[in-house]
């Protein structure tokens, strides 16, 4: 059985969404088709939707995608809108340390540049984030850099103020 992909073409609203998220952790073959919805190109409500429902599942059970970063890097490179990116970024944060950690280094770079691209909206920069931390990295100088000017013009207070606690926080760690 696959993912009914044509629920999502309607306005679904969030109380049904979660019922798929949590119809979702109890067929893991769905996750592989929401993955597969989110990487369409074109991005657009469908994909949006399908990555909303996906990190729903995640938060939900993150045992359902683990085993699934590498397919959901791969939507992310496939899709050019930022907000499935997000989205799908954010479930993939639910994948187990482990598998997270064999990614290291792609990971630490992904999240270096989200921190780094000012086109980019505040809550990529807070995804960015969250995947230097579980990239399993060291956070380097270039981090110290990044975030730093970053926050210096920053867009809003919240951010400079977040980026502000980042800096503090990996001052002992030194």
């Amino acid at each position: 059985m696959s993912f009914p992909e044509a629920k999502l073409r309607t306005g679904l609203p969030a109380t049904e969404a979660k019922a798929f998220a949590a119809e979702t952790t109890r067929h893991p073959e769905w996750v592989h088709d929401l993955i597969r919805i989110s990487a369409q190109p074109e991005g657009g409500t469908v994909p949006r939707k399908a990555a909303w429902v996906l990190r729903h599942a995640a938060l939900k059970d993150p045992s359902c995608v683990a085993g699934q970063a590498r397919a959901m890097l791969d939507a992310v490179d496939s899709c050019q809108d930022t907000s499935v990116h997000r989205e799908v970024l954010k479930a993939l944060l639910e994948v187990p340390k482990e598998e997270l950690h064999t990614m290291g280094e792609e990971l630490y770079g992904l999240g270096l540049g989200l921190c780094a691209d000012p086109s980019l909206p505040v809550a990529m920069v807070h995804v960015g984030v969250m995947l230097l931390h579980a990239s399993g990295q060291a956070l380097g100088e270039e981090v110290t850099l990044v975030w730093r000017e970053r926050g210096a013009q920053a867009e809003t207070a919240p951010l400079a103020r977040f980026l502000s606690k980042q800096l503090a926080a990996m001052r002992p760690r030194r």
